[in-house]
């Protein structure tokens, strides 16, 4: 009889246990890099199939010289850019179709082949002057599927900096870095499903599920005394 009554407290406790919220792609979740050569890079996913990408500082290191912003691409996003396509607004972008490629050391304004489909480029068309520094740039970039960034590096950045407008040569590095996660919003899953979570956090249990929990253990503890 013990061994029944304890296997009916554990079967409540595992089923309060699974009432309480996995963690999930958070809209709301900020990913934002440590400052590289005077610049920060952050990205905010501002809904379920958007984000913000925020360029703030004043160039500095082998991008001193840089005066233009030539393009910059992304991937990591869980998404696959061979049927999924992502429009850019800001400085010097309206409506910017992002094209399936990626920058490289020698093809830096979106013709690098590298490894599509998971990457998206948009190149500034014109080049954007980003004089005077500190600059404070803002791309609000719209994707046609929902976003699902698993990765628990956090999108990778691929950025090219120009001397001149219409440069074909970038300035410097090509940065090439995974963003991490810097703050969850605990919002709702982004790809719709269950699974892993996108954004590598756990949000805080709801209150009526610890509460479940408590009194799932209060009952086992009441049948266990009783049975004894």
């Amino acid at each position: 009889m013990k061994c029944q009554v304890s296997l009916i407290a554990s079967s409540a406790i595992a089923l309060a246990l699974a009432a309480i919220p996995s963690a999930q792609a958070g809209i709301g979740d900020v990913y934002a890099s440590a400052p590289f050569q005077g610049i920060t890079f952050t990205f905010t996913q501002t809904d379920a199939d958007t984000l913000t990408f925020n360029i703030a500082g004043t160039l500095g290191g082998d991008w001193s010289t840089a005066n233009y912003l030539g393009a910059f691409d992304i991937k990591d996003l869980g998404l696959d850019f061979s049927t999924v396509t992502a429009t850019a607004n800001g400085p010097g972008a309206v409506n910017l179709a992002g094209v399936n490629d990626q920058l490289s050391a020698a093809n830096i304004l979106c013709t690098g082949g590298g490894s599509p489909p998971g990457g998206i480029c948009f190149n500034i068309s014109p080049d954007f002057n980003v004089n005077p520094q500190p600059m404070n740039l803002t791309y609000t970039i719209d994707f046609s599927s929902a976003l699902n960034i698993s990765n628990p590096a956090g999108p990778h950045l691929q950025i090219a900096w120009l001397v001149n407008a219409g440069d074909s040569s970038k300035v410097g590095s090509l940065y090439s870095q995974n963003i991490a996660l810097s703050s969850g919003g605990g919002g709702a899953s982004s790809s719709g499903g269950g699974g892993a979570s996108s954004s590598g956090t756990i949000p805080e249990p709801r209150s009526d599920s610890l509460a479940f929990v408590g009194l799932a253990l209060l009952a086992g503890v009441f049948w266990m005394r009783r049975q004894a």
